[in-house]
């Protein structure tokens, strides 16, 4: 199936009935991984901006390279590519990572979600070094259980574990649901 069909198909199954009541998912997270090619990636964005203008559901996104910026709104973004140029890359990542911790971005999606049908997860390609999806979907899975959540993801997921941009092994993972 090429990524139109794919997207196309996610389109129609987003809005059954069955999938927003979570039926037939035996008692797990309602958590889902619409996993593409990398090459794929603007064409996804695309088809995500369509659908949350056109989905008849109060559907919400949290771009997480967005999100994780707002965390740092007192200082902006030039304060932290300042700090980047002075202190090196990963001195920076050492730094912001306490206050990007997965549960600030739990926190963040669980408030989200509260106000939503359905929640889908962007930008998780941007983030690849600060954030982890199995470490963000174990988390999450404590504070988000009734309202599905979508994470697109640039890479493979085998329904045991992701695979980021075809290249990045990850820990296993296997509470979500291919979609």
């Amino acid at each position: 199936m090429d990524i139109q069909e794919k997207l196309n198909s996610f389109y129609e199954e987003i809005q059954k009935e069955d999938f927003l009541q979570m039926r037939g998912l035996g008692n797990e997270v309602p958590y889902f991984i619409f996993d593409y090619k990398p090459e794929d990636e603007l064409l996804v964005r695309q088809r995500v901006k369509h659908m949350l203008k056109n989905l008849p559901l109060k559907v919400s996104e949290v771009n997480l390279l967005q999100t994780m910026i707002s965390l740092f709104d007192d200082i902006g973004l030039d304060g932290l590519k300042q700090f980047e140029e002075d202190e090196g890359t990963e001195e920076l990542f050492e730094a912001i990572r306490p206050t990007i911790e997965e549960e600030a971005l739990v926190g963040v999606i669980g408030d989200v979600a509260k106000e939503s049908q359905l929640v889908f997860i962007t930008g998780i390609g941007s983030v690849y070094k600060l954030v982890r999806a199995h470490e963000l979907l174990n988390q999450l899975h404590a504070q988000v259980t009734n309202t599905p959540i979508i994470i697109f993801y640039p890479g493979v997921y085998t329904g045991q574990g992701l695979k980021l941009f075809n290249e990045f092994e990850t820990n296993g993972y296997y509470r979500a649901f291919e979609i």
